[in-house]
Parts: C-alpha cells; sequence; structure tokens
C-alpha cells in the first residue's frame, strides 16, 4: 500500500498563523512570522481555509522568508509545491503561478507547500476583486524535530 506521507499530507503540527479574519477590500493580510527551528521536513506545508463568503472575489497565499526574522523575501514560484486537488498528485507540467492555482474564490481549503531555505516565513493573504466579505484562516503543518 502506498502511503503519501510528504508535508502536503501531514497534520501533526498545525499552528495557527492567521486567525479566522473577516476582509472586506483588496488588501494583503499579514499572517504571523513563524520559526522553522524545529521543522524536521524539507517541505513545509501552509493551509488556508475561506470558511465564509460573500459576494465575489479571491484570495491567495503570498509566501515570505527571512534568515533573521526583520527582512522577508517573497518565497519564488521554484520553491512552491502545489498539488491537484482532485488527484492528490503534483501537476506535470509544474504550474508557472503556483500560488495562483492555490487560489479561492468560494469556501474550501487548499494548500500550498515551500521547499523549507531559511529559518522563518510569514504568510500573506492577498485578495483580489473582493465586493462582500471573506472569512479566512491560515496554519502551517509540518513534521516538527525533537526539541532538546
Amino acid at each position: 500500500m502506498y502511503i503519501n506521507a510528504d508535508a502536503l499530507s501531514k497534520m501533526n503540527d498545525a499552528p495557527q498563523l492567521l486567525p479566522t479574519t473577516v476582509i472586506t477590500t483588496n488588501t494583503t493580510t499579514l499572517g504571523a512570522l513563524h520559526d522553522l527551528s524545529y521543522c524536521a521536513d524539507q517541505i513545509v506545508s501552509v493551509v488556508m481555509t475561506v470558511s465564509a463568503m460573500s459576494g465575489t472575489g479571491s484570495v491567495k497565499l503570498l509566501l515570505n522568508k527571512s534568515d533573521d526574522g526583520a527582512t522577508l523575501t517573497t518565497i519564488n514560484n521554484d520553491d512552491l509545491r502545489v498539488k491537484d486537488p482532485t488527484t492528490g498528485y503534483y501537476p506535470n507540467p509544474e504550474p508557472s503561478d503556483k500560488a495562483a492555482v492555490a487560489a479561492l474564490s468560494g469556501v474550501g481549503t487548499v494548500k500550498l507547500g515551500f521547499v523549507k531555505t531559511a529559518k522563518y516565513f510569514r504568510p500573506s493573504v492577498v485578495s483580489t476583486g473582493i465586493t462582500g466579505s471573506v472569512s479566512v484562516s491560515v496554519i502551517v503543518q509540518y513534521e516538527k524535530r525533537e526539541q532538546h
């Protein structure tokens, strides 16, 4: 039996980086800065959930990384990982904008992964075309290394 055990499938560590937030405009909503010092995985999974939506528009994740916790840069598309929500497999060929593939325009949940190349990261939610309101939250999932 095949077990899909990569970071986009893990559920064992899920700190909330953006508590449920109601967004009513086109904006970028910052999540909390997260320390990945105890992350045992190469790939970190970020889960965005839209629990309610009225009107139109969409939301997508913007992921930033930092070595010092102060200077943030956007994680590039080559380091992002996204799976087809229907098949559970990585698409081939890879999408040219993986964050756009993981966007939501209604109630649902998406996962966007990234290759861990820095000590810290911060998720943000970018909302566009919002004509009503959207309730969104973000968590992070990865295998946690034992702390000594």
